[in-house]
């Protein structure tokens, strides 16, 4: 499958998540957004995105933009482009700036993140950009998401230097952007891509040890998940953990909370609780909505 080709490729191993992805699962509570990166000033063309939506995935009817354009200050060349894409019965917002993002924000995406080479390079020089904002529309979580990346696609075209999901601490080079162009990788994002392409996962290195951390699971209704390493543990290794525990969650519509337990494979044993409200790494561990600690257990320790 392209797709899990394509991700080989990045992660250098072959992803262990199997279940099915529903198409109606996932919803959560906040409208997801992403930055699009531009390495050239935002000039929306709105006919050229639509063809270009149309040219990925037809259609239900065409693409439709309503639009503004107002000048920054006063007369410049420096213009803002405000208005809405509305397409498969998605509301989306634009807005176009021809500046590059805060320097914070680019920090704890750009900067956390793990790319290297051409594509963090061309992220991290960028000039402009988009900010996208879904507003409606859309039967899950997950073909909002979809839908904001084929827009992102559509929209940064030949100058489309990657994007950032604030939301998730994360962000994706030109290269894996344009992979939404391709239905064929579309169809495998609709059957069991792993979770880590629309969430973030982070390592954080600490006196007490390694700590590993989801982000943006909120987006889906899903709670974030932090677990203190080990020596003997590989970040792949964590991040396919948290990626079987996410599409449990997903696919079973099951909710955990403290003092829950689980079992993943044959002698992985977990338990689930609250990030004390004192821990030392609380501010940088906590996700934007539930957070639940990770802890691994002896099969004896799980309920009869």
């Amino acid at each position: 499958m392209p797709a899990m080709g394509f991700f080989d490729r990045i992660f250098g191993r072959k992803s262990r998540t199997a279940r099915r992805w529903p198409a109606d699962a996932g919803q959560g509570t906040d409208n997801p957004g992403l930055v699009v990166l531009l390495d050239a000033p935002p000039v929306l063309d709105a006919a050229a995105a639509g063809r270009a939506l149309n040219s990925i995935e037809p259609c239900r009817g065409d693409p439709k933009f309503t639009s503004r354009l107002i000048d920054e200050d006063g007369p410049s060349e420096r213009q803002v482009v405000y208005g809405t894409f509305q397409f498969d019965g998605h509301v989306v917002d634009v807005i176009g700036l021809d500046s590059p993002v805060p320097a914070a924000i680019l920090e704890k995406t750009v900067g956390a993140s793990h790319w290297t080479g051409a594509g963090r390079e061309a992220m991290e020089k960028h000039s402009a950009h988009y900010v996208l904002i879904h507003q409606g529309g859309g039967p899950s979580t997950l073909e909002r998401m979809i839908a904001l990346y084929k827009l992102a696609a559509a929209l940064g075209g030949a100058h489309l230097a990657g994007v950032l999901h604030e939301a998730a601490w994360s962000c994706a080079p030109a290269a894996v952007v344009r992979e939404f162009e391709n239905p064929e990788f579309l169809r495998a994002c609709r059957d069991q891509v792993p979770p880590i392409l629309f969430t973030g996962f982070l390592k954080f290195l600490a006196d007490d040890g390694t700590w590993f951390a989801t982000k943006g699971h909120h987006v889906f209704g899903v709670p974030d998940f932090v677990l203190l390493g080990t020596e003997a543990d590989k970040p792949s290794d964590v991040l396919d953990l948290f990626m079987n525990v996410f599409l449990y969650v997903i696919t079973a519509d099951r909710e955990l909370q403290p003092g829950h337990t689980m079992q993943i494979a044959e002698e992985i044993f977990l338990r689930f609780g609250e990030v004390p409200a004192g821990h030392i790494h609380r501010a940088a561990l906590m996700g934007a909505g539930r957070t639940l600690l990770i802890t691994r257990i002896r099969k004896e320790d799980i309920p009869g």
